[in-house]
C-alpha cells in the first residue's frame, strides 16, 4: 500500500496511528496530534471516526491498511485490552514500534509474548503506565534514589474515587497498574509475599474494594488501598523511609502534589525517636510537564533514538505478574482450581 501523505502540521519524523478513539484513544488522538506526530487513526464507528478525521485532518484506515502502510513508523492501541496480544504482536511483525495503553495483556503469558516478540523485532514496546510520567512521581523517585528519604520502611498507595463501576474487571485490574507500577519503580524488586482482601458489594463476582498487602526483600512493605465506592477523589502516594516521609498527592495542586516530612524514623540512643507533629512539610519545587503529553513524547523520543522507556515490555510484565498473584479471582494452576473466565477490557 502507498503511504498516506501526513497532514500539514505532521512534521514529526515518526508518523504515528492512534486504534480506538475512545475514552483513552482520543487523549492520545489529541496529544499525537499536538506532537506533530498522527498521522492516521482507526475507530470502527464512524460518527466518532467522522469527528475526529474532521478535527485532526488525519485519515481513518482499517487496521490491516494501517499494517500495510510503510509511511507509519507507530502503532498506538487503545482498544479493548483482549485485543492487544494479537494486534500488538501483528504490528510488530510488519515492523511498528508499538505503545499499548494499560494493561499490556491479560495474562502473564500473553505480556511475555509481546515482551518478547519487541525484543526479536528490536522495535519499541511501551505500556501506558502515566504515572511514571508524571513530574510528582519522577521526583519520588529522586528522592528515594538520591537517599533523601534514607532507608524505605514502608510505601501506602491510595487510588479512591467514586465509578465508573465496571462489570468486566475488578478494581484490581482497573485501579491497581498505575500503583502495582510505581511501588515496584521504588522498591525496584519484586514482592517476596503477595496477600489481599476484597469485597464485593455491587455484583457478587466483581471486587470494588481491595487492599493489596506485599512484602518485599529488606523488610520493605507496601498497601494498596484501592476502591470504586468512595465519596471524594483522592490518589496518594506515602513513602516512609528512616530519615524522612514524603507524599504524592495528584489531586492537589501543582506545587503541593510532592511533600517532604523530614521526621527521623531510625532510632536514637537505643530508643525510638519523639516525632514532632508536622501536618505541612515542604513542597518539591517541579516543573510543569502534562503527564500524558510527557509520556507520548517519551515514545516518539524513545523511536528516534532507539532507547528503552521505562514502561516498557520488562516493567509492565513484571506488573501483571504482580496483579495476577494479587487477584483472588484469578486462581492459579499451583493451587490446583480453575481459572475463572474473566474479561479485563482497557
Amino acid at each position: 500500500m502507498a503511504s498516506i501523505a501526513a497532514p500539514e502540521n505532521g512534521n514529526h519524523a515518526v508518523k504515528t496511528a492512534v486504534i480506538g478513539a475512545g475514552d483513552w484513544g482520543k487523549n492520545h488522538i489529541r496529544k499525537f496530534h499536538e506532537l506533530g506526530s498522527l498521522i492516521a487513526i482507526s475507530e470502527t464507528n464512524e460518527e466518532r471516526a467522522a469527528t475526529f478525521t474532521a478535527e485532526y485532518g488525519v485519515a481513518n484506515l482499517s487496521f490491516e491498511d494501517i499494517l500495510e502502510d510503510d509511511g507509519i513508523d507507530a502503532v498506538v492501541l487503545a482498544s479493548p485490552a483482549t485485543t492487544h496480544k494479537e494486534l500488538g504482536l501483528r504490528a510488530m511483525e510488519k515492523g511498528k514500534h508499538l505503545f499499548v495503553e494499560k494493561p499490556l495483556a491479560l495474562t502473564e503469558e500473553d505480556a511475555a509474548a509481546l515482551t518478547a516478540k519487541a525484543a526479536e523485532t528490536g522495535k519499541i514496546l511501551m505500556v501506558g503506565h502515566l504515572l511514571q510520567y508524571h513530574p510528582g512521581f519522577i521526583g519520588m523517585r529522586e528522592l528515594v534514589k538520591s537517599g533523601e528519604l534514607g532507608k524505605l520502611r514502608h510505601i501506602h498507595a491510595r487510588r479512591y474515587n467514586i465509578g465508573k463501576f465496571r462489570q468486566e474487571e475488578n478494581v484490581i485490574w482497573d485501579l491497581g497498574p498505575h500503583d502495582a507500577s510505581m511501588v515496584l519503580a521504588l522498591t525496584g524488586t519484586e514482592p517476596t509475599s503477595i496477600r489481599t482482601e476484597v469485597s464485593n458489594y455491587l455484583l457478587p463476582t466483581i471486587s470494588d474494594f481491595a487492599t493489596i498487602h506485599l512484602t518485599f526483600p529488606g523488610n520493605i512493605n507496601a498497601e494498596l488501598s484501592l476502591s470504586w465506592l468512595a465519596p471524594q477523589k483522592e490518589h496518594r502516594l506515602i513513602v516512609i523511609g528512616d530519615k524522612a516521609m514524603a507524599v504524592f498527592d495528584d489531586t492537589l495542586e501543582w506545587d503541593e502534589k510532592l511533600r517532604i516530612h523530614r521526621h527521623q524514623t531510625g532510632m536514637e540512643y537505643g530508643k525510638p525517636p519523639l516525632l514532632e507533629r508536622d501536618m505541612e512539610g515542604e513542597a518539591i519545587p517541579m516543573p510543569f510537564k502534562e503527564p500524558l503529553l510527557n509520556e507520548c513524547a517519551t515514545f516518539l523520543s524513545s523511536i528516534a533514538e532507539n532507547s528503552q522507556p521505562f514502561s516498557n515490555g520488562e516493567e509492565a510484565l513484571k506488573v501483571i505478574r504482580l496483579l495476577t498473584k494479587a487477584d483472588p479471582a484469578l486462581a492459579t494452576e499451583t493451587e490446583g482450581t480453575a481459572t475463572p473466565a474473566i474479561s479485563r477490557a482497557s
